[in-house]
């Protein structure tokens, strides 16, 4: 892949690797993305790390992608397109691991619904996260509209689409939006990682789904299915511990 990098191992990277253009996604990038996904998946990888070549994140769709869009007729290509970059969103925030977006600079548009999907978000100080969709008389369609309430709250999340509101690192992190505010990035990453690390993998795959279903299940429910959880924890640490 030339402009998605992938390196696999306990902790997979998915780099997006067009610098020269701030990471905006273009046909290419988002095709090569779903396939670094799937990658991941099935990998056999503890964590996965999502960030940027160069000085940024990712400053949105290319544009001049998003004007073909915008300009063409609506048609049964344009769901498609639609179905493709959302399958994207939609694995990423499935995937059974902790996902972690290391964002600097710009995380814009379609860049910051990319960081949205991740479990936990590190970034450099001042980093800029703003939906910037409207402008153009559509609405975000990778999944800010569903995960942003969620993470920030509703009347944050209005604002944060109605207004174009262009949300620093430091800002964020008071709504919960960003996790850690780091000054050098790529350290805080490892030194995150190493913390997850530390944990069994399947204690870590089994708290994320459950944290995931709460948010369609009743409290009881969720009990009942922690209690599951947690026999099939204890089994397997039985396990390793006779090893």
């Amino acid at each position: 892949m030339e402009k998605v990098k992938v390196v696999l191992g306990d902790v997979a990277r998915i780099v997006l690797n067009r610098p020269e253009k701030k990471n905006a996604l273009d046909l290419q990038m988002l095709s090569e993305l779903r396939k670094a996904v799937d990658l991941v998946k099935r990998s056999g990888s503890k964590i996965l790390v999502l960030s940027g070549e160069g000085d940024t994140f990712c400053s949105g769709l290319d544009r001049n992608l998003l004007l073909s869009l915008i300009q063409r007729e609506v048609d049964e290509e344009i769901e498609k397109a639609i179905d493709f970059v959302q399958k994207i969103v939609y694995d990423l925030r499935n995937i059974e691991i902790p996902t972690i977006a290391a964002v600097k600079r710009y995380a814009i548009g379609a860049g910051f619904q990319l960081a949205l999907a991740a479990d936990l978000r590190l970034s450099t100080p001042g980093t800029i996260f703003c939906i910037k969709e409207p402008e153009f008389g559509i609405i975000p369609d990778m999944g800010a509209l569903y995960l942003l309430p969620r993470i920030v709250g509703d009347g944050v999340a209005k604002d944060l689409v109605f207004s174009r509101k262009e949300l620093k690192a430091e800002e964020a992190k008071n709504f919960g939006l960003v996790n850690e505010v780091c000054e050098d990035l790529e350290r805080s990453v490892e030194d995150y990682t190493k913390k997850l690390l530390s944990v069994p993998i399947h204690t870590l795959k089994e708290a994320k789904k459950l944290i995931e279903k709460s948010w369609n299940q009743n409290f009881l429910k969720n009990l009942k299915e922690t209690k599951r959880s947690q026999i099939r924890c204890l089994i397997k640490m039985r396990r390793i511990q006779k090893i």
